[in-house]
């Protein structure tokens, strides 16, 4: 059983340092992967380079834009 003190010490442990550490480096990866599916999912690249980026890093693979749709976006 923990002593009064030791439950109100205001120091952290080192884990909860490790933990934060951690925690940060995973926000870090969830927004990059997020930066990585906008851009496979971005009509306005290249679909060749979106769906091998996407095959590469085991993501779902775009599906191509519709033959009116590519047009209209090509006279923009």
């Amino acid at each position: 059983m923990t002593s009064r003190s030791e439950a109100t010490d205001p120091t952290p442990l080192p884990h909860f340092i490790d933990l934060r550490s951690v925690e940060n480096d995973l926000r870090t990866l969830r927004g990059r992967l997020r930066t990585v599916a906008e851009f496979i999912h971005d009509p306005a690249h290249d679909f060749a380079a979106r769906h091998a980026l996407a095959q590469r890093l085991g993501l779902p693979v775009p599906t191509p834009a519709p033959a009116a749709r590519q047009t209209t976006e090509a006279t923009r």
